[in-house]
């Protein structure tokens, strides 16, 4: 009878064992090497436009919120788009409004809220920055087929969309 110490077995206790062949199989660790290896290849096709491909998100996110507010969008609202938490995605503006990128002001109706509001001078970068993003979409389409590229985009909508 082996003693259990906080719901596992006691140490000495023969335990079940590691099977790494499974463990290598992890899809979490396999999306997250292969998003690190994209994030790569777009930041450094970004460079020469100061950007990362996440400030570029961001940037193309407030530019597209334009559209539906010129006062901005609500942090929150954008933490949410951005599949963030407020406080990673502040984390994340405060290089870009110090370059000013963008511009963050209190609600005028709640100043609680925090609207954030792409600049000119991000609107710049933004452009800037298109055509070398194209170039990487292209590289990445290129080396994916354009056939797996769908198939991808299909799978990881669902899986961001997925309850888990």
């Amino acid at each position: 009878m082996s003693r259990r110490v906080n719901g596992d077995r006691a140490e000495g206790a023969a335990a079940d064992p590691i099977d790494l062949r499974e463990l290598r199989s992890c899809t979490a660790a396999r999306l997250r090497r292969a998003a690190r290896r994209v994030s790569q290849l777009y930041d450094d096709a970004l460079e020469p436009a100061g950007v990362t491909i996440a400030q570029f998100g961001l940037l193309a996110q407030l530019e597209g919120s334009l559209a539906q507010s010129t006062t901005g969008i609500a942090l929150g609202e954008l933490a949410e788009r951005m599949t963030t938490d407020p406080t990673t995605l502040t984390r994340n503006l405060r290089p870009l409004e110090a370059r000013g990128l963008l511009r963050t002001a209190p609600d005028t109706q709640d100043r609680r809220v925090r609207r954030i509001r792409i600049t000119p001078t991000g609107r710049a970068a933004l452009r800037a920055a298109i055509p070398l993003w194209r170039r990487a979409q292209a590289q990445v389409e290129g080396a994916l087929g354009s056939g797996d590229v769908g198939t991808l985009r299909a799978l990881l909508e669902r899986t961001a969309a997925a309850s888990f």
